[in-house]
């Protein structure tokens, strides 16, 4: 049994694994995705198909970005693999990179909310994209009128990312690890990307992989680049 839980990252929603469903879905994979439900989509967390107790039992975790952050504590915790994409365990880096950076997003906090919230959450998925072409789904979401509610989980959270310092809350140790990073990422510095890698060394039992992929920005698009992931969670995750 092989089954999978996707969380999407800030400002993002379900809609953005469609080609990840697809493909998982044609090689017998149980496929949910949880949602934030920041704008068209209500909010809902997945939780696993499965007991733990079937031993050829394949629960993985695929998390964007802040969605590592986000996903189900318990989901997390009981994953018993885990892929990061373009992820993080500390958003801010400690080096030069960190003013910049920090200028932003307050920028970003401050247009929640106002006149200027659509514009920002377009522009911020134009650069996620980048240097690919955006979604025409996702670009024309970001337009649509936010509840109140949905308007606060995209504040809260982007609070979280700010503030976040530490690998995600429920990551198990025994969990193996693949590390997806784009080289053309236009929204995580190099730096945060090596704190992540420094700080899955220290806390996994066994090391984690890592795929650098070099046409793909903050989100990953390509249809070959999602199919590497799968081949290493059906051939060399062991």
């Amino acid at each position: 049994m092989k089954e999978i839980i996707a969380m999407h990252g800030w400002a993002g929603d379900s809609h953005q694994w469609t080609n990840w469903k697809t493909i998982f879905k044609s090689c017998n994979w149980e496929w949910q995705a949880s949602e934030r439900g920041y704008k068209d989509k209500s909010p809902h967390i997945s939780k696993w198909n499965h007991n733990s107790k079937h031993t050829e039992l394949k629960r993985v975790a695929i998390c964007h970005s802040l969605g590592s952050h986000l996903i189900d504590n318990e989901v997390l915790y009981s994953a018993t693999h885990v892929v990061l994409i373009n992820s993080f365990s500390r958003f801010i880096p400690t080096g030069k990179e960190n003013r910049p950076i920090k200028l932003a997003l307050n920028r970003m906090m401050h247009a929640i909310n106002s006149p200027n919230e659509a514009t920002m959450l377009k522009k911020f998925q134009i650069k996620a994209y980048k240097p690919n072409c955006i979604n025409v789904k996702s670009s024309k979401s970001n337009l649509l009128h936010m509840s109140d509610s949905g308007r606060l989980r995209l504040k809260n959270d982007l609070k979280l990312l700010i503030n976040s310092d530490s690998l995600p809350i429920g990551l198990n140790n025994s969990a193996k690890v693949l590390i997806v990073n784009s080289e053309q990422d236009y929204i995580l510095a190099n730096q945060t990307k090596e704190k992540l890698a420094e700080d899955l060394i220290n806390h996994l039992e066994a090391a984690p992989k890592t795929i650098n992929l070099q046409d793909e920005g903050h989100f990953i698009t390509k249809i070959k680049n999602i199919k590497k992931v799968e081949h290493w969670l059906e051939f060399e995750h062991a």
